[in-house]
């Protein structure tokens, strides 16, 4: 299976209207999954769309934070119903088994 690289950053704002901005700044919220936490990010939607387009949501990937590299599943994909929009991304990570902190809070 083809591994695709993609940067990340930390998502601070949350709610709708954080969202819609993020949006305008061709950011995608999403969640990195971390144990029993879920941590809020942000993903370039010009990485993220040719990669879910052509290959849908089973894609490995090789997240980046500033520099640490986090390797995840791509585990949903949420879309608006009219026009196709990528709304909202869910990361599984791989190889964090030990529920160790990925240094995102």
């Amino acid at each position: 299976m083809e591994e695709f690289e993609l940067n990340i950053e930390n998502r601070t704002k949350l709610g709708t209207l954080a969202s819609k901005k993020a949006k305008r700044e061709g950011k995608i919220p999403g969640v990195l999954y971390q144990g029993n936490e879920s941590i809020p990010i942000s993903l370039i939607e010009d990485e993220i769309r040719p990669i879910i387009d052509k290959n849908g949501s089973d894609v490995l990937v090789n997240l980046n934070l500033n520099g640490k590299k986090i390797k995840a599943k791509i585990q949903e994909v949420q879309r608006k119903p009219i026009g196709d929009d990528i709304l909202h991304v869910d990361l599984m990570p791989l190889d964090n088994e030990k529920g160790d902190s990925f240094g995102l809070h």
